[in-house]
């Protein structure tokens, strides 16, 4: 259990402190990178994409440690075979989608849980970041009135 509860920290405390340069780099270093807004929000959205995958990655490899060096756990259901399939649960554990069709034995369950909160508190924080940045850089046309239309006030 001492394992699986210094893993799960590992992996947590690395993936925020990631996850906080990232959105540093993308609120300071790019804004003096000459490109127009819509191509910032773009860049933005997919630089945040990136690094969500890389934080899957992370917690894959973080899986495959427990289960092959440690022996702390394994799963259940249509079982994991390939790192490919450890890659497809840490997608579904991070996303919180929790599909079912593979899950967790042992002490992975910590580690899993772990990663679902760590994913739904990035996911928020990446929400906010984005909806941050449009209301900054995105040119909104009003769209409650046509133009040129007065409102019948």
């Amino acid at each position: 259990m001492i394992i699986a509860m210094l893993l799960a920290t590992t992996l947590a405390l690395a993936s925020f402190l990631f996850h906080f340069g990232v959105l540093r780099g993308l609120s300071g270093s790019l804004a003096s990178v000459p490109m127009t807004n819509s191509i910032r929000i773009l860049v933005i959205v997919l630089a945040i994409l990136t690094a969500h995958l890389l934080q899957v990655v992370v917690y894959a490899i973080g899986f495959v440690v427990a289960v092959e060096f440690f022996s702390i756990g394994g799963f259940g259901g249509r079982g994991v075979e390939t790192h490919l399939d450890y890659l497809y649960f840490s997608i579904v554990s991070f996303t919180s989608l929790g599909l079912g069709d593979v899950y967790p034995l042992g002490h992975l369950r910590l580690l899993t849980g772990v990663e679902a909160l760590n994913g739904l508190l990035l996911i928020a924080w990446s929400g906010s970041f984005i909806y941050t940045a449009m209301e900054w850089l995105w040119p909104w046309e009003p769209c409650a009135e046509p133009k040129g239309r007065k409102s019948d006030n």
